[in-house]
């Protein structure tokens, strides 16, 4: 069976033992649960474990279950947004996987509430690439091949929020042919762009 909310995808075994472990939760912790989860969808990964311990003890969850619940909500949360399911129709997939009711709709709603904030987050968090912070220009003479190179200092800022530096040696003569070939990919890019716009 395809779920919407998996892509059109069929459910992994690991989510639908989850999900019959989350049917041991009520609706209320469910949905404390859920608020938890997304608050840590929005916050990068950091979430307050003393609040999912106190919210999964009356279940009689162990700290293994309690991580694989917060695991499938994200997923579901995370993959509806991606996806961007609808409140009912995630509630009804969630249904036919086996959750209750009461559960799957306190998980729709909670969707609804924050389907644009996770969606952006997402989509802020996608194809990211290293930063160009800083380039540096050094003409020396090369007295071996008697010519002049240039050399660039390129310190780029990474994804993680590192700083790595990187030096390129360009013989001058060469460096006109690398100009006009960025040139060339700029122009491609700049109508890759317009295609996509129209």
């Amino acid at each position: 069976m395809k779920f919407r909310f998996l892509g059109d995808g069929d459910c992994p075994d690991w989510l639908l033992a989850q999900i019959i472990t989350m049917s041991r939760m009520t609706s209320i912790k469910m949905k404390l649960l859920g608020q938890l989860v997304v608050k840590s969808i929005l916050n990068n990964g950091e979430i307050d474990e003393d609040k999912i311990k106190k919210l999964t003890q009356d279940a009689k969850l162990d700290w293994d279950d309690a991580i694989s619940i917060v695991s499938a909500l994200e997923m579901i949360m995370t993959s509806s947004s991606r996806y961007e399911v609808n409140a009912d129709d995630l509630s009804s997939e969630l249904q036919q996987l086996g959750l209750p009711k009461e559960h799957s709709i306190v998980i729709g709603r909670l969707h609804t509430d924050n389907y644009s904030q996770i969606h952006d987050h997402l989509l802020s968090q996608s194809l990211r690439l290293n930063a160009l912070s800083s380039i540096e220009v050094e003409t020396k003479k090369d007295d071996i091949e008697n010519s002049i190179i240039v050399t660039m200092g390129l310190k780029i800022k990474k994804i993680d929020g590192s700083d790595e530096k990187v030096t390129v040696n360009i013989p001058k003569e060469k460096l006109t042919i690398l100009i006009e070939e960025m040139k060339k990919v700029r122009g491609m890019m700049e109508d890759m762009c317009s295609i996509k716009t129209m």
